[in-house]
């Protein structure tokens, strides 16, 4: 059977989609093995090999420009019966996914979380720590991951570079104005291609959006409005509203001890997508 309306949760980056993605995937094996669940690589096609399977190393792990850019790579995409058959696709993608894939209706589902804070947390994710020393795109600097110092040298590499080098061309739009890109659906041919929040609030009309401030109650009102079958319950991590602060988190302050200028240089950087946020999340507060 060919699914011909698809949901797709639309994982921006730090709004607890890397961990749900286990959560999901647990959930809905139990349900129906063609649930297609991720461009991150974490679905049945890494532990199947058969006529559903989409056959490729690591699964169907691909990066968003990598599908955008390749039409090959979305063609086979196009004819796995595996995509086919699937009702729920997983992994971070935007809403121009139908373009791709014009034959099949797509409605999406994503969690928006506050701009900030969200995105200091990706400048802390793309801080790789290798023997001892730090690695941000293509910089390597020796000092203890989150000090003064080492907020000082990316306040020095944001502010001087963008895009940063060594970063890929999603990594440094997930810095800058992510989630309104995700919204307008932009396909990230072009690391500078400008945020249109207009555009983005049109589609959002369109989007399931819940918070990750809310996260159980606004991801289990999303899944019921595309009768997907989650229990967000069960969902130990986010009991409280939003899910566990990791250790690093929980061993400083919201923004990971970054000093004001860091966070003013967020903002600045992030325009869009504080506007973005505020309007939809009042938006949500008055719709519930």
């Amino acid at each position: 059977m060919i699914e011909q309306e698809k949901i797709v949760y639309l994982h921006i980056p730090k709004t607890g989609g890397g961990a749900m993605e286990f959560f999901f995937y647990d959930q809905l094996k139990n349900i129906r093995r063609n649930y297609f669940l991720s461009f991150a690589g974490w679905d049945d096609s890494r532990f199947y090999d058969d006529s559903s399977s989409t056959k490729r190393v690591n699964g169907n792990k691909c990066l968003i420009e990598g599908i955008f850019n390749n039409k090959l790579l979305a063609d086979k995409f196009g004819i796995s019966n595996h995509f086919k058959q699937a009702k729920m696709l997983f992994g971070q993608m935007t809403c121009s996914l139908h373009d791709l894939f014009p034959e099949y209706k797509f409605k999406y589902i994503t969690v928006l979380r506050e701009p900030i804070e969200r995105t200091i947390s990706n400048i802390v994710q793309f801080s790789n720590v290798l023997n001892g020393k730090i690695k941000f795109g293509s910089h390597l600097f020796e000092v203890d991951k989150l000090s003064n110092e080492y907020w000082d040298i990316i306040y020095d590499i944001l502010a001087k570079y963008y895009p940063v080098p060594g970063l890929l061309v999603h990594e440094n739009v997930y810095l800058r104005n992510c989630m309104t890109h995700v919204l307008q659906g932009s396909k990230y041919l072009d690391v500078n291609q400008k945020p249109d929040l207009y555009l983005a609030l049109q589609n959002s009309r369109e989007i399931n959006i819940s918070l990750y401030s809310e996260f159980n109650i606004g991801l289990q009102r999303s899944f019921n409005n595309t009768r997907i079958p989650i229990d967000m319950s069960k969902n130990i991590k986010a009991l409280n509203g939003e899910p566990s602060l990791n250790k690093a988190k929980q061993e400083t302050s919201l923004y990971y001890n970054a000093p004001k200028k860091i966070i003013d240089l967020v903002i600045d950087n992030n325009q869009e997508d504080i506007k973005l946020y505020k309007l939809i999340s009042r938006n949500l507060k008055y719709q519930f």
